[in-house]
Formats: structure tokens, sequence, C-alpha cells
């Protein structure tokens, strides 16, 4: 198995300079006059703080995922179950209550898990969006469907099977880091004019 800090610093290390990189060669290559015209005026009003704050968030987070996948590991709970339940007043010997992986009750798990998955992240997802879009409107907009389009994928695929989803979600992953790209240009132009 893949080490919990490569999975969950590493990756989005790597996610996020290709994101950036992308998103410069927007920049460069788009309307780099309207662009900048947007980073200015973020720089005029020191806006520049809100833009860093999503990376602080996204650290947070990761740094959140790397407590919970840690503890994850020790106990063999496998995707699509969140939590472990035991009967109430039970004896011990009834074991814990995990969700169905099989059959239609499976999948069906498994398509409620991806749209919780969905749920969970969108209000990072917005906010990464809306600042995106301010400075670069269309080519976020273009990025967020292509975003929304990875998400439709991974749920896809996750109904087939848990690990069947990794290919749709790393798609996604691709699309938000383009977005977070254009929030790290705005914030790093903003705070160094």
């Amino acid at each position: 198995p893949v080490p919990m800090v490569v999975l969950l610093i590493v990756m989005p290390t790597v996610f996020l300079c290709i994101g950036t990189g992308i998103s410069y060669a927007v920049y460069s290559m788009g309307d780099t006059a309207a662009f900048d015209a947007k980073i200015s005026s973020i720089s005029a009003q020191g806006l520049g703080w809100i833009y860093a704050a999503v990376f602080v968030f996204k650290l947070c987070n990761n740094s959140l995922l790397y407590i919970a996948a840690c503890a994850r590991k020790d106990t063999r709970v496998q995707a699509p179950d969140q939590h472990v339940y035991k009967v109430y007043g039970g004896p011990d010997t009834q074991g814990y209550v995990l969700m169905e992986t099989d059959g239609m009750m499976g999948r069906f798990n498994r398509a409620q898990r991806a749209h919780a998955n969905w749920v969970e992240g969108l209000p990072y997802i917005m906010s990464v969006y809306f600042l995106a879009a301010y400075v670069f409107p269309f080519p976020a907009f273009c990025v967020a469907c292509g975003y929304c389009t990875a998400r439709v994928l991974y749920a896809s695929l996750y109904v087939t099977s848990a690990m069947d989803r990794v290919g749709g979600g790393l798609l996604g992953f691709i699309f938000l880091a383009v977005m977070e790209g254009m929030v790290a240009i705005a914030t790093y132009k903003s705070l160094t004019k």
C-alpha cells in the first residue's frame, strides 16, 4: 500500500504544481490584461489574504484526512464505510455494523457515498471556484464543467466497485488543482504587487 503521507501530502502538492502550471499557461496565453486588472483590484483592496486562506483550509483538510486515514488503516475498514457501529446493549459477540458492499444494496451504498463525497467537498470547491472565476471567469467555468464531469464519472465508477472510483477521483483532483492554480496565481500576484 501507498504510505498515507504520499497520498495526502505529496500527491496534492504534485497536483497543485500541475494545476498551477496549466493555470499559468491560461494566464499567459489568455487575456492577461483583463486577468491582471482583476488581480490589481484584489491587491488594491487588500484581499489577497482571502485568496491565501484557501491554501490554509486545504492544508487543514489534508491534515485532518491524514489523521483519519491513519486511524482507518489500523481498523481495516474500507470504503464506503465511514463509521463503525456496535449494537447498543448487545453482547460483544454480535460484532460491528458495517455497510453492505455486495449486490444491489452495495451499489446503492456506494452511490450514496459518492453523493456524500460531493456534498462534503462542495463548500471548498465552490469557494475555490468563486475566487478563481473572479479573475479567470470563462477558463474557471470550463474547468468547473470538467470537474463536474469527472465527479459524475467518479460516482458512476464507484457504483461498480469502491476501487473503480479512483480514475474518476484522480481526474477530478486534476481539474480542482487547475482551479486552485488559478487561485495561487491570483494570491501570489495580489500579495506581491
